[in-house]
């Protein structure tokens, strides 16, 4: 099954936003297919989707796929698991799916009562978006110098693990192997849970403080801009992980709590010295991983 992805004549995208249209833009850009076929549930929307020229084709049942080498399904992590399904009652056993969610326990282990699926299934998480949605917003250099953990199950055969990884590498992404459950622990705390903190932070304010609210306050509730809905499916996903992180996210804002009751301000100031210097680890983090250090 595995061969090069320049050979990879079509590409299919369900789902066509922010994330699918820029797997589409991006892997024209790098050679990787020639035709697109994107399916969505909206006739309209992809028909805009044409002519802005990030698909090629565009269908809205995806049981008319046919001629498919690959397929990347960036639907809502509610939908994954159900579409994956359908692109594989609809397409040649050689075709291979991937996807795009932030969430993999409940999605592979769900897949993988379905022996005919996850021997060409393989999960995928492009650590890459925005809180702005829609294909307008679709950028070809998305994936560029960014992390992509794809997480093969017990069942995955080792060249589909090969040739996905290595499509997402050629999409300029830095491919990094995690079980679904390590996955799910990971964004918890590195995605899920600022989201969880950033919403509750802004719903803080209200019409009086929303008038003092500055560039700190802007910085720390950015995400919580995102669409609700799809961070409604996340979280529930995701909801077993992401108690936990919250228990020890809480467990640590009770030291404030209690340090600040007590002007104990040693220990305030020790906890906040332990923050900057993690916060020092991912900026350096960050600009080691950069092209040229930037």
């Amino acid at each position: 099954m595995s061969r090069p992805l320049q050979q990879f004549e079509n590409l299919a995208i369900v789902g066509v936003g922010l994330i699918g249209g820029s797997i589409a833009l991006a892997a024209k850009k790098h050679g990787l297919t020639r035709n697109v076929i994107g399916i969505g549930r909206n006739e309209q929307r992809l028909k805009l989707a044409k002519e802005q020229k990030l698909i090629d084709v565009a269908l809205t049942d995806v049981t008319q796929l046919q001629n498919v080498d690959i397929a990347v399904v960036c639907t809502p992590v509610s939908r994954i698991a159900e579409d994956v399904i359908a692109v594989a009652q609809a397409t040649p056993a050689s075709t291979l799916i991937t996807d795009a969610g932030s969430v993999k326990a409940s999605l592979c282990t769900e897949l993988d009562q379905y022996p005919e699926i996850a021997a060409r299934f393989v999960g995928s998480h492009p650590l890459a978006g925005s809180h702005q949605s829609g294909f307008e917003n679709a950028n070809a250099s998305l994936y560029e110098n960014r992390k992509c953990v794809v997480t093969p199950s017990e069942h995955s055969p080792q060249e589909v693990v090969q040739t996905i990884s290595s499509f997402w590498t050629q999409l300029g992404m830095d491919v990094r192997f995690m079980s679904p459950r390590e996955h799910d622990h990971v964004l918890a705390m590195t995605s899920h849970l600022p989201h969880l903190v950033a919403a509750a932070v802004a719903d803080q304010i209200d019409d009086h403080t929303v008038d003092f609210a500055a560039t700190g306050f802007r910085d720390t509730t950015r995400v919580a801009a995102g669409d609700p809905g799809l961070w409604t499916a996340i979280f529930s996903e995701n909801a077993p992980q992401l108690v936990h992180v919250t228990d020890q996210l809480i467990a640590k804002l009770t030291r404030y709590r209690n340090a600040l009751l007590e002007n104990d301000g040693q220990t305030v100031s020790e906890l906040l010295k332990q923050a900057q210097e993690k916060r020092k680890l991912f900026e350096d983090r960050q600009r080691s991983s950069s092209p040229q250090g930037e």
